[in-house]
């Protein structure tokens, strides 16, 4: 399996497992378990770099945890399709697009905790993610199909 294979396979792994847990963070009302003061709480939670040993603050700074890291992966994974010249195109469009589309993630994620999670926004930054997870998805898919 080339790198290239590897690192998206793992993005598309750590893409849902943040769909995962972020559902987790929304169905159990967690989303504000850290606060709502940015920057004291964001991307902090309560004002500390490790959260209370409770289910709420831990449920959410994993959510954080794992956007963080997902995050790395996808940059990591553009990074190799871009270098990678003989990957599909269409495969390296659907890696731009998620890792693109993950920045924004990010920045809706950060309005969500500091604007007190208003529903409307809540199903945007959902919204979303969806879209990152199926751009990853296709992204494998046409990476499969151009072998």
């Amino acid at each position: 399996m080339r790198t290239r294979t590897a690192l998206l396979v793992l993005s598309v792994v750590a893409l849902f497992a943040l769909l995962t847990v972020g559902a987790f963070v929304t169905v159990g009302g967690y989303g504000d378990a850290c606060g709502s003061s940015v920057p004291q709480d964001y991307p902090l939670c309560q004002g500390s770099l490790l959260p209370p040993l409770q289910l709420g603050p831990i449920a959410e700074y994993s959510h954080r945890l794992l956007a963080s890291l997902s995050s790395l992966f996808l940059l990591l994974t553009a990074i190799a399709f871009w270098r990678d010249k003989e990957s599909p195109v269409s495969a390296r469009r659907s890696v731009y697009l998620a890792f693109l589309l993950i920045l924004a993630e990010v920045v809706l994620g950060a309005l969500v905790v500091a604007t007190v999670e208003p529903p409307w926004l809540v199903t945007v930054h959902q919204a979303n993610a969806l879209l990152v997870f199926g751009f990853a998805v296709a992204g494998l898919a046409f990476d499969s199909r151009g072998r």
